[in-house]
């Protein structure tokens, strides 16, 4: 143990990573797309639609995320790596857990406290958070040592869906999108955890998640800038 390094860490994750996405997930990956793109398609194009049914979908992808990425590769990575799993894995399972509590209880908020899908008031800047929901999506292959494989079969075979970083990175920045018109806690569930892995991968030196600390970066900006907002807005009532 004394001899452990990040690159062990990185070898295991490989590893487990590996196994996750011929295993089951070569079976799941299509499934969480398709799902993910029939839901974004009824929302955006029923004008009868039920605002719930993005929350609800997203509740049922995250449980599963929780339960398998955050449960079960804990399992396997403490089998690689011993304790030193805890170190580099521990926090998911709270991440995640916090997440999926969130993802919840914003289903079970009434619909007059749904993001709307109203899109058209929204300022034009922000949909410079767009290629980054297309990266998430997309996901491309990363290979160390020789970059980004883009094929168009990650369109339906990438571990958006499967894992949490290009799955968050998809609904978060939707969520930002409409901002601050949406489920405060868990806007700020999924903002900690871009923040918190997504610093965590840059420093491990991790690109395809880059985009991951960007749109965690932005999404705290915003949270900050809107808070901020209301204290002015608080201070101002007062004095009047």
């Amino acid at each position: 143990m004394s001899g452990f390094s990040p690159a062990d860490f990185g070898r295991a994750f490989e590893k487990i990573q590996m196994e996750y996405q011929t295993g089951i997930g070569a079976y799941l990956a299509p499934f969480f797309h398709l799902m993910a793109v029939l839901v974004l398609c009824y929302h955006l194009l029923n004008k009868k639609k039920n605002p719930k049914l993005f929350n609800i979908w997203f509740a049922v992808n995250y449980l599963w995320i929780f339960s398998y990425v955050g449960i079960y590769m804990f399992y396997r990575f403490y089998q690689e790596l011993g304790v030193w799993s805890v170190a580099f894995w521990g926090v998911l399972p709270l991440l995640l857990g916090n997440i999926f509590f969130n993802w919840v209880q914003s289903a079970r908020k009434s619909t007059g406290e749904i993001m709307d899908w109203d899109f058209s008031n929204i300022p034009r800047w922000r949909w410079l958070i767009t290629p980054f929901i297309a990266f998430g999506f997309w996901y491309p292959t990363y290979i160390y040592g020789q970059g980004f494989v883009f094929t168009a079969k990650d369109l339906l075979f990438s571990f958006f869906g499967l894992m949490p970083c290009p799955t968050t990175i998809v609904t978060l920045g939707i969520l930002t999108l409409k901002y601050p018109a949406v489920h405060k806690g868990l806007y700020n569930a999924l903002t900690l955890f871009a923040v918190w892995i997504g610093s965590f991968q840059i420093l491990l030196g991790y690109v395809p998640d880059y985009p991951l600390a960007m749109v965690g970066y932005y999404s705290l900006g915003l949270i900050i800038s809107d808070r901020c907002a209301r204290v002015r807005r608080n201070r101002t009532g007062v004095q009047e």
